[in-house]
């Protein structure tokens, strides 16, 4: 009875941490290293300045690293809504089938080996350990320094190093919304589809002249979203603008 009591009672106190576009990139470091995994165990070796270089014999992976990087550039800059994401599906199956009407499938598939694409070992290597490197001082260091900081009856937009004075709201009747998820970005990049998942939050003030602030790639943003409205509700905001 004690513990449903404590699991039911309000927090305290809750920190949105907006995220840079980077949190996104783990997908291109943890592709790496699977590619330097399989060049690893499958390779063949090139003599180059007195070394042997190791390189997968087929061009798809190096291909297919290319494509991930530009999946990640592309949908990280570019919001897909759910109505855009299946327009972007359309437009696809419209050229496929262009394609297979045109020239067809099988040989324009054929001409892929074609293109000779291949990175060494030591290249994904040292690329996904620089990646996640940037990755981990970004996510757990950089963005961790501003923060919003939701506590009695007050945000406050706290920066952790400079003396920038941060922004400070009242709650009371604070309006609160969250941005249609990117399919892409929130959901699959941000692996919503696992429970997890990141998303945008706007929150606007009820004083008046205050303009209304967001907080981009929250993560774990629903969980937050059910916390941040709890204080919201014992302050007399609201959870919808």
């Amino acid at each position: 009875m004690h513990a449903q009591a404590q699991k039911a009672a309000p927090p305290r106190e809750v920190r949105l941490v907006a995220h840079s576009n980077i949190l996104y990139w783990w997908v291109v470091w943890f592709y790496g290293y699977v590619c330097a995994f399989a060049t690893y165990l499958n390779n063949v070796t090139v003599p180059f300045a007195g070394k042997q270089i190791k390189f997968f014999p087929e061009a798809w992976l190096g291909i297919s690293y290319v494509a991930v990087i530009l999946f990640v550039i592309v949908f990280t800059n570019v919001r897909a809504r759910v109505l855009h994401t299946f327009i972007i599906a359309a437009v696809v199956a419209l050229a496929l089938v262009g394609l297979e009407w045109r020239w067809g499938l099988g040989s324009v598939f054929s001409f892929v080996p074609e293109i000779r694409v291949h990175m060494n070992l030591a290249f994904y290597i040292m690329m996904s350990t620089g990646l996640l490197l940037i990755w981990i001082v970004v996510v757990f260091g950089i963005d961790q320094l501003t923060y919003w900081r939701f506590h009695g009856g007050q945000v406050v937009e706290r920066h952790r190093l400079g003396n920038a004075p941060g922004n400070v709201y009242d709650t009371r009747g604070m309006l609160m919304r969250r941005n249609p998820d990117d399919l892409f970005r929130h959901k699959l990049l941000g692996l919503g589809f696992l429970g997890l998942g990141t998303g945008d939050v706007v929150f606007k003030p009820a004083a008046a002249g205050s303009e209304p602030f967001i907080i981009e790639n929250v993560w774990r943003s629903t969980e937050k979203q059910r916390r941040v409205e709890r204080l919201l509700t014992l302050s007399g905001g609201s959870g919808e603008a």
